[in-house]
């Protein structure tokens, strides 16, 4: 009575999160995963946008004023 689901991550939408040029990063993914089309690599990343896209959104911390000491 094995109940563990492994649940595998997505590598196109890792490869994405991890890129720093997100332009080439999604060229390069459409070619290597979706034959140089980057219409299909849009409604793919566009039906699973709203999985990856649940980000939390942190209250602003207001600043305040600075500490200055007399010496």
């Amino acid at each position: 009575m094995n109940n563990i689901i492994y649940i595998k991550k997505d590598p196109i939408l890792i490869e994405l999160d991890n890129s720093i040029d997100k332009q080439s990063a999604k060229k390069m993914i459409a070619f290597k995963y979706f034959n140089n089309n980057l219409d299909l690599l849009d409604n793919y990343l566009d039906k699973h946008k709203l999985e990856t896209s649940k980000v939390i959104k942190k209250k602003r911390v207001k600043g305040s004023s600075q500490l200055e000491f007399s010496f």
